[in-house]
């Protein structure tokens, strides 16, 4: 049976047009002008809704819990625990409208099981693409597998592709995981992320790569990865070099934006919350900078930090919003942008025929207020399954 979904507003690019759609299974057969309803059709009226792709979250930990000592917590739980965490954590991303989710480190590989057993349907939850866990250096951000020098960086990546990473997560600076630890110290070689990167392109796989600071930047750009996470100094110059090699920048604001607003006491180490503070200001002004001369914005959230629902997405968008970049921006970058981010454009992203059937419909128009995407949530459909 297939479902003709009619009467709604449907995205297309970067505004909403009046179409219908209709799905068959996983797939979306068909947008375009209004149809008449066949025998083998199921209607469902959209009147005065908006459909949109379902939302890609590239950067994510659905293993972890959130609170003020999220990662204390992480490292308590063994991986039966996290994953159990994780099964909870799917189900509230994916009823909140989150489609797809890249999962940017788990405490080893408890999040691949997670991703098995959600595609083949004994799970709800969004598509998963998982990194194990980041490479990273001894005594380096927190969480990840220690490696020293490039023939371990290389040895590392090999073992994680044999257990069937998506792809490579890496920690290129420092972060605000530990007390007295700096988030722009560069952690990694170049020699280690060069072998690194070398091992994922030839196998047709991506580098993510955590990193704050300038040097930490020009250091994966010179081994070729593929996208930064938290990115937050940018500049003019080193964004010319992002854009020449076509790199995505995934921002996170969410955690750091949590961490600045809490006072010391909270529970958050005050270190996190006075580095926040410091980097928050500087994320604001080199994001607006970075999008207004091109730099091509993926959507993420750095799920599972300082007090994060898992589901709750809409905050992170009213954060970039805060920050310069138009409601029709990021929705685009929560869509196409992240679909090619991940590189899984051919199969979802967008509203189109031969896609999978990724729709979120909304009550309300989310140019005009992002909130939309929370406060007037309708229905998800995840790979063509409905979740009311």
């Amino acid at each position: 049976m297939k479902t003709h979904v009619q009467n709604g507003q449907v995205w297309q690019n970067d505004h909403f047009e009046p179409l219908d759609v209709i799905i068959e299974n996983e797939k979306i057969l068909y947008v375009g002008p209004p149809l008449p309803l066949k025998d083998d059709e199921t209607p469902l009226d959209a009147e005065s809704q908006y459909l949109v792709p379902g939302v890609i979250d590239c950067h994510a930990h659905v293993t972890m819990v959130g609170g003020d000592h999220h990662m204390a917590v992480f490292f308590s739980e063994n991986e039966c625990e996290l994953a159990l965490e994780g099964v909870i954590n799917c189900e509230k991303m994916v009823r909140h409208g989150i489609t797809t989710a890249r999962d940017c480190g788990g405490k080893h590989f408890e999040t691949l099981a997670l991703r098995d057993f959600i595609n083949k349907g004994a799970l709800p939850g969004p598509r998963l693409l998982c990194s194990g866990t980041p490479l990273k250096i001894v005594g380096g951000h927190e969480p990840g597998f220690d490696i020293t020098g490039p023939v371990e960086a290389r040895r590392a990546a090999r073992d994680f592709f044999y257990h069937g990473v998506d792809f490579i997560k890496t920690m290129v600076t420092g972060g605000l995981g530990k007390v007295g630890e700096d988030p722009g110290t560069v952690e990694i070689e170049l020699d280690e992320m060069k072998a690194i990167v070398r091992e994922a392109h030839k196998r047709g796989k991506r580098v993510a790569c955590h990193c704050h600071s300038r040097a930490g930047m020009e250091l994966l750009l010179d081994a070729g990865a593929d996208s930064i996470e938290h990115a937050t100094y940018l500049d003019p110059e080193i964004n010319e070099r992002i854009m020449r090699q076509g790199v995505f920048v995934v921002p996170t604001f969410t955690p750091y934006e949590i961490a600045a607003a809490s006072e010391i006491g909270c529970g958050i180490l005050p270190d996190a919350i006075i580095n926040s503070r410091t980097i928050i200001k500087e994320k604001r002004r080199r994001l607006k900078e970075a999008y207004e001369q091109g730099v091509c914005i993926a959507f993420g959230r750095d799920s599972g930090g300082f007090f994060m629902d898992q589901g709750e997405f809409a905050d992170e968008m009213l954060y970039m919003q805060n920050a310069g970049m138009p409601a029709w921006a990021i929705i685009q970058s929560a869509t196409e942008n992240a679909a090619k981010c991940l590189g899984i454009w051919e199969k979802t992203g967008s509203l189109e025929a031969g896609k999978r059937a990724d729709i979120i419909l909304l009550g309300s128009n989310p140019l005009e207020d992002l909130t939309a995407y929370r406060n007037s949530l309708k229905k998800v459909f995840a790979n063509g399954k409905i979740y009311e």
